[in-house]
């Protein structure tokens, strides 16, 4: 029987150890897969920064999170996690084809780089949107999921990185994912009404304190909407 601890991000003022959610979109990866796999787990959330419990820094001493604990192994970093358990738990059948393992991968990245920016015109925004275009374009000849008919590690690394992206630029930047995209509307629709994505998810006003915190944002960064 397996013995799975996993420790992410804890809901800020909750304390450490915590028993509730934060708002990190590379937890709610591993936690997608968890659940979508059926397996047994403990969930434990640590408090963001230097005041970590001492056991826990021992046994992860770079304090990076999200860690999975099975047994006395310890494995740190989504990407490995999601290998670890496609390996040991999931009979290698998360695992992306390699012809669409990119698929996806600029979207998270450019969006922080547009929030950090603080600049409603920054070149993200035509950056961000032709990303998005792109997908769009590859669920229209792949879909509905990244890989086809079922969903992969990709569609639970980037459905949650999604989220962040479509709340916290609704919130700071008045921006809305173009509606005309419609096969992007309705991959983020399948992604977040599965039952994993519903248990697993955490309310908007903390995507947008986590975001508002990480990059010292004010409350609003435009008012002029698109």
């Amino acid at each position: 029987m397996s013995d799975l601890e996993f420790f992410g991000k804890a809901a800020p003022g909750t304390g450490s150890p915590s028993k509730e959610r934060g708002d990190c979109p590379f937890t709610q990866r591993v936690f997608l897969e968890l659940e979508e796999l059926g397996l047994p787990y403990t969930a434990t959330y640590i408090q963001e920064g230097p005041n970590k419990p001492h056991w826990f820094m021992v046994k992860n001493p770079s304090g990076l999170m999200p860690v999975l604990r099975d047994g006395e192994t310890w494995i740190q970093d989504s990407d490995k996690i999601a290998e670890y358990l496609d390996k040991h738990y999931a009979g290698n059948t998360l695992k992306i084809p390699v012809e669409f393992r990119d698929v996806g991968d600029k979207i998270f990245p450019i969006f922080t780089k547009w929030l950090q920016s603080k600049d409603p015109g920054s070149p993200c925004r035509d950056e961000f949107v032709e990303e998005l275009v792109g997908f769009d374009r590859h669920l229209q000849n792949h879909g509905p999921y990244i890989a086809g008919e079922r969903p992969t590690d990709s569609d639970f690394a980037l459905a949650p990185k999604l989220r962040h992206a479509r709340v916290a630029l609704a919130h700071f930047m008045d921006f809305r994912f173009p509606q005309e995209l419609g096969a992007v509307q309705s991959y983020m629709n399948r992604m977040e009404s599965r039952e994993s994505f519903e248990k697993t998810n955490y309310p908007d006003e903390m995507i947008i304190q986590g975001w508002r915190t990480k990059f010292k944002l004010p409350e609003k960064i435009a008012n002029v909407p698109n």
